[in-house]
């Protein structure tokens, strides 16, 4: 199974917006992040980049 974890604009500590992510959805600008618990988070933004090997999934907020 392949969890990632999600940055704003930069992979940093500090950016991290949501980790153990297994599912992504997109809609228009709204990008939806579900956790492995169920756990939803959702932020306006676009996808920049997703290194799902490494875990590493990065969107630039709007």
């Amino acid at each position: 199974m392949c969890l990632s974890t999600v940055y704003r604009n930069s992979q940093s500590e500090e950016n991290v917006c949501a980790k153990y992510v297994a599912k992504i959805d997109v809609d228009g600008n709204k990008l939806t992040f579900t956790d492995v618990l169920g756990e939803v988070t959702q932020v306006e933004g676009r996808l920049v980049s997703a290194d799902l090997t490494a875990g590493v999934v990065v969107f630039a907020a709007a």
